[in-house]
């Protein structure tokens, strides 16, 4: 009888150790939510792979310096674009510096309004100075956004003006166009952003007197106030 007890007592500890079964319908949905998983996973590989110009294509519109070019977004024009050595910024602690390049800087005056809503251009996918042959020139980051048309909401109903400045070699000027984008989210791709490609008139002869009458220097803080 001892023994029998005690096979019982054993028995009864395997039977409370073996641990529940689970139910096709929890194994089917844990099945399914792994698969979300690994897809999710191999499409996030996949996507934050390829560059933000890889994910993001843009409806063109075109125009040439002077002229006013309205997107479904917003309306831009170029009012003029001048050159510099050298421009005066200011630091961190709002200190006015000078700062130098062995290129140039080319200082594009901007004037945009908004279609719709109002916004700020990034610097995730900024306009940017495209030359003659392909190269795409972002506006520096010598220069204290502050003092430049990144500072400024460009709203709907009212013009806001300002200034991109890019530093270059002199040899990306004849024939280079402005192409303003406006900001687009780098988690979303959209094939339909609008952008505006801008003819600055830089031909030969126009991008060799510009240069050459490139000023010493350029005073940005003395422009935003």
């Amino acid at each position: 009888m001892a023994a029998t007890q005690t096979d019982n007592r054993v028995s009864r500890r395997a039977v409370r150790a073996k641990p529940p079964r689970r139910g096709a319908g929890r194994r089917i949905a844990a099945g399914v939510a792994g698969i979300v998983l690994a897809a999710a996973a191999v499409y996030a590989q996949q996507h934050f792979s390829m560059s933000f110009e890889q994910r993001t294509s843009y409806l063109t519109y075109n125009g040439r310096i002077g002229e006013t070019v309205e997107t479904k977004r917003f309306t831009v024009k170029v009012l003029s674009v001048t050159a510099a050595r050298a421009v005066d910024t200011t630091d961190y602690s709002n200190k006015v510096t000078k700062v130098a390049t062995s290129n140039l800087f080319l200082l594009v005056d901007i004037s945009a309004t908004s279609a719709r809503e109002p916004f700020r251009l990034s610097r995730l996918g900024p306009p940017v100075l495209l030359t003659a042959d392909g190269r795409r020139y972002q506006p520096t980051d010598k220069v204290n956004d502050a003092l430049t048309l990144f500072n400024k909401y460009i709203q709907p109903g009212f013009w806001t003006s300002g200034l991109l400045v890019f530093e270059v070699p002199e040899d990306a000027v004849p024939g280079a166009d402005l192409v303003f984008i406006p900001p687009v989210s780098p988690l979303v791709s959209d094939n339909y952003a609008p952008e505006a490609q801008i003819d600055l008139k830089l031909s030969g002869a126009a991008a060799t007197r510009l240069i050459s009458q490139a000023e010493d220097n350029h005073s940005l803080v003395s422009e935003s106030r």
